[in-house]
Parts: structure tokens; C-alpha cells; sequence
């Protein structure tokens, strides 16, 4: 039988996820005018919208975008994958 990677875990420093989070942040839609961080962060919206919360939402099999479950795992500054 065939076989399908339907999830996976993706293992990320959480400077460099702070950083690419903090890169988006202030980004605006031309169109609304609003952060388009709003729209990549589910139900929290741009103002509890973390560097977590905003991976998990990408990573989201469920938001109509993702087309598989990632589940985003930070790792503190200086530390290797166990």
C-alpha cells in the first residue's frame, strides 16, 4: 500500500522564529489598511499574536491553508535537537 506523511514536527530556534515573526509584524494589507499578521494568527489577532501562536496557525491543517499538520517546536537559544 501507498504511504503519506500527514504530519511532522519542525524543530526551530526561537531567536530565529522571533525574528521572522518580528519581520511580519508590522506588515499592512494595501487593501484593509490592517496588519496582515491578524489574518496569520487565528482567533488571537494581531495584539496576542506570538511568535508561537502565529507558527502554530501556519501550521494548522484546519486554517484552509496548510496542507499538512506541522507541529512547530521552538528550541531555547543554544540548545541542539535532542
Amino acid at each position: 500500500g501507498a504511504s503519506a506523511v500527514l504530519e511532522y514536527q519542525l524543530f526551530y530556534r526561537t531567536r530565529y522564529a522571533e525574528a521572522a515573526f518580528a519581520s511580519c509584524q508590522g506588515v499592512r494589507l494595501p487593501a484593509t489598511g490592517g496588519y496582515a499578521i491578524a489574518t496569520m494568527c487565528g482567533r488571537y489577532g494581531a495584539e496576542l499574536c506570538t511568535a508561537q501562536r502565529w507558527l502554530d496557525f501556519q501550521g494548522d491543517k484546519n486554517n484552509g491553508l496548510a496542507p499538512l499538520q506541522i507541529d512547530f517546536r521552538l528550541l531555547p537559544n543554544g540548545s541542539e535537537p535532542g
